[in-house]
């Protein structure tokens, strides 16, 4: 784990290492990603979110990373980069949010009854009401 240095002007954040195990594409900034516990299974490798994904919430893209390339992810602390969708829930200021299967963006956190096993991985700092994907400011809480 990569600790930022302290500095009162800015807010405190952790990084991972990790490799990028989507074979198909490189990652850029703001992707969230899992654990690749489907094909790599070593606690080294993410991937896209996958449905039911539960709390294997990796961490937050950083940079881009290239498909089987090792790189930065944030795992805690503020994120001006995230990808949030509004898709057809707002997006409110303080909204938990989780993955979107077989999406790199977050959303807001469904309140039902079946959403039992998903765990917030971040909560969003700004409002979204767009409907398509975009970079908006998040608490990221990987860890």
């Amino acid at each position: 784990m990569l600790f930022q240095r302290i500095k009162r002007s800015d807010p405190e954040k952790v990084f991972i290492v990790a490799k990028n195990s989507y074979s198909t594409a490189s990652l850029t900034a703001g992707m969230p990603v899992i654990w690749d516990y489907a094909t790599d299974a070593d606690g080294v490798g993410v991937t896209i979110p996958a449905a039911d994904c539960g709390i294997a919430c990796a961490g937050i893209t950083v940079g881009t990373i290239a498909a089987g390339a090792y790189g930065l992810f944030q795992v805690y602390g503020y994120n001006s980069e995230a990808i949030v969708d509004g898709g057809t829930i707002d997006v409110a200021a303080g909204t938990p949010l989780t993955m979107n299967a077989a999406a790199f963006e977050l959303y807001a956190m469904p309140t039902a009854s079946t959403a039992v096993l998903d765990q917030p991985c971040g909560f969003a700092l700004a409002a979204i009401t767009a409907t398509t994907a975009a970079a908006t400011a998040i608490f990221v809480k990987c860890l």
